[in-house]
């Protein structure tokens, strides 16, 4: 009997510019930010930094990154350098349960900053498929169960509000 242990990465749906439209910067910067508070207080905290003034510079990274991935707009890799988004998350320890309180977390800033319903789905298929590639230790044999937008909020249920042990 085969078993495959490796990942198998699904193709990356880009967001369209017209998603961006829908959204613009500011919207995205404060999803990502809402995201990564909710992931601060999560089981999965400790990712990020403990003081408050590094977490704040790490979560702009990220909101820069996005803003960039999505719009194009932002300076994210003249100032920090091309990103390779698997390599930056292989020295954290991320497994499929951590992956799920991320996606979690998501659906729970997408309403807690009323992100539009029209872009939604086009930025969950995006991040959705890239948090695949930002698990970095398996502890599942398989492929990482994949989540549609319609399927997510009942198949996540139980990884949100998933408290700081």
């Amino acid at each position: 009997m085969d078993v495959e242990y490796d990942l198998v990465f699904p193709p990356i749906p880009s967001p369209s510019p017209s998603a961006f439209t829908a959204v613009g910067e500011t919207s995205l910067r404060a999803l990502v930010r809402c995201q990564h508070e909710r992931l601060r207080n999560s089981s999965i905290g400790d990712l990020f930094p403990a003081d408050p003034k590094r977490f704040a510079a790490v979560v702009e990274k990220i909101a820069t990154y996005v803003v960039e991935t999505v719009s194009g707009s932002s300076p994210f890799v003249q100032s920090h350098g091309l990103t390779w988004f698997r390599t930056r998350h292989l020295p954290l320890t991320i497994d499929e349960t951590a992956r799920n309180v991320w996606l979690a977390a998501m659906l729970g800033a997408f309403e807690d900053v009323g992100f539009p319903d029209e872009a939604r789905l086009e930025y969950w298929n995006w991040v959705e498929a890239l948090s695949i590639r930002a698990i970095s230790r398996r502890t599942m044999i398989g492929q990482p169960r994949r989540y549609p937008l319609a399927e997510a909020p009942t198949a996540l249920r139980p990884f949100m509000g998933a408290s700081r042990k």
